[in-house]
């Protein structure tokens, strides 16, 4: 298991999820500017295959962004984004090199803006300072590159402005990624600290309206069972055999029923609540292993189990969750039945996925045959 880092994805899973079409035509744009800026400014004397390569770098550093920010394998992880910015920062010094001593102007020179977009596209799924680390870094092999290429430039200027106008693309995107990152994961933690409070007063104000429910419930079952029970007792005049067996049926069911409702863990409650009523699935968790499930974790797992369950492709009634204990994690799988086919299903559930891969990190998804299944595992708190 991972540890959950302060990034966008992880602070607010369908967010960035929202986000990816941005992100990705970012990146792919990143691939655009290389390759038309190679094609079109290409100056005299610089190495073709050099050139080349500079681009496919590009290339692969987008398509690794690409793969890596899908909702089928979040989350995002420091190696994919390790892999990005090392290809991007190799594509900017073999962009200088591949037109070293050719170079006349410094402002056509792609590398520093390419790997800013780079950059850019990955601030919604790495925390601020992994982008402000690779940000500093760029900066530098770009400073390196431009003081490198400076008594080649045609245009007579000061060292300094060369160097301000190489390396202000990638610092300023690098940096804005960077501030953005941190600046929501920072804003959704205070609206979530916020949205706490108001729920633990509001849970405060509700507690005697549930209490009166509750007990409004429990009157009603009276009303069904005992009072007809009474009536017909009142009515007759006299105690039976049968009346004393139908006393003992009718404390039995009531006493039954306090018991069942005392054991119900909140899981067997969602299936209760979601699905149709005489068509609720099954949980097996005999140990209440889920109750070590964080409040997101359940959150995630109410919201899955609901949709599946009102899916009209699924037969709410062959939902099944079974979480068996392996200290100290907890082995979990949930499995229902479907209509629809695999490419349907994965498409129907990927926001679903996607969230879910977030707080459990291990989660496997698996349609075969007529069944979805999803397999996790969390910590025991």
């Amino acid at each position: 298991m991972s540890i959950r880092e302060s990034t966008a994805q992880q602070t607010d899973p369908l967010g960035a999820l929202n986000q990816r079409p941005i992100t990705v035509v970012i990146a792919l744009f990143a691939v655009v500017l290389a390759a038309g800026r190679t094609v079109v400014d290409h100056d005299a004397g610089a190495d073709v295959p050099l050139a080349v390569l500079a681009v496919a770098l590009v290339m692969v550093a987008a398509g690794v962004m690409v793969r890596a920010s899908s909702p089928f394998r979040a989350p995002f992880t420091r190696r994919s984004f390790g892999v990005i910015a090392a290809a991007g920062t190799l594509a900017l010094v073999v962009e200088g090199v591949s037109t070293y001593r050719h170079d006349l102007y410094v402002h056509d020179d792609w590398g520093g803006a390419v790997l800013g977009l780079l950059l850019l596209s990955c601030a919604p799924f790495r925390p601020g300072r992994d982008l402000a680390v690779a940000t500093g870094v760029g900066a530098v092999v770009q400073a390196v590159v431009v003081v490198a290429e400076i008594p080649y430039f045609a245009t007579p200027a000061p060292p300094v402005l060369f160097l301000v106008v190489g390396i202000t693309p990638v610092i300023a995107l690098g940096v804005g990624a960077a501030v953005y990152a941190a600046t929501f994961v920072h804003l959704v933690r205070l609206w979530l600290e916020r949205a706490s409070a108001l729920t633990v007063d509001a849970a405060r104000e509700m507690r005697p309206g549930i209490a009166r429910s509750v007990q409004q419930d429990r009157v009603t079952g009276l009303n069904k069972e005992v009072v007809p029970f009474f009536t017909d007792l009142v009515a007759g005049g006299e105690v039976t055999e049968a009346d004393r067996r139908r006393a003992t049926e009718v404390a039995t069911a009531i006493r039954q029923r306090i018991v069942d409702e005392s054991d119900r863990s909140w899981l067997e409650q969602v299936l209760l609540d979601v699905c149709p009523r005489g068509e609720a699935g099954t949980v097996i968790d005999r140990g209440r292993l889920a109750e070590a499930m964080t409040s997101d974790q359940r959150t995630a797992i109410r919201a899955v189990v609901g949709a599946m369950a009102v899916d009209p492709d699924t037969r709410s009634s062959s939902l099944g969750i079974v979480l068996h204990d392996d200290a100290p994690m907890v082995r979990a799988l949930i499995r229902v039945e479907s209509s629809s086919p695999d490419v349907a299903i994965r498409q129907h559930y990927a926001p679903y996925f996607a969230v879910l891969r977030i707080l459990f990190t291990d989660l496997h998804v698996d349609v075969s045959g007529s069944f979805l299944t999803l397999r996790f595992s969390y910590e025991q708190h």
